[in-house]
């Protein structure tokens, strides 16, 4: 299966998404929950449109996820596809093989 841009970045997204829950979890746990989406765009944003960002940002990181299970069903529907190809070829591999050894008995030497 090849992989495109769209595959990438969606790896790339949830990801992120991924390590942003993770350290989010961890931290609420111990004491204060820190969410780093929000840390990182605070310098770059006001308080408003920053919550905006913010959930532009959770909303391309779900749309991600979604898009990896349309990718994962390509990836199984490549490997079934492998698969079979590979049943037909070992097939094709076992009669072939099968007509040699029996071509072989075939030409024996029978005078002494």
């Amino acid at each position: 299966m090849k992989t495109n841009v769209f595959d990438w970045l969606a790896i790339l997204l949830v990801a992120v998404g991924a390590i942003t829950w993770g350290i989010l979890g961890v931290t609420g746990l111990t004491g204060d929950a820190v969410n780093i989406v929000s840390l990182a765009l605070e310098p770059i944003f006001q308080p408003g449109p920053a919550e905006t960002v913010e959930y532009l940002i959770y909303a391309l990181v779900g749309v991600a996820g979604i898009y990896l299970f349309y990718t994962a069903y390509k990836m199984g529907r490549a490997s079934r596809r492998a698969a079979r190809a590979r049943r037909k070829r070992d097939a094709t591999t076992r009669t072939e093989s099968a007509d040699y050894s029996e071509s072989d008995t075939d030409n024996t030497n029978t005078e002494s």
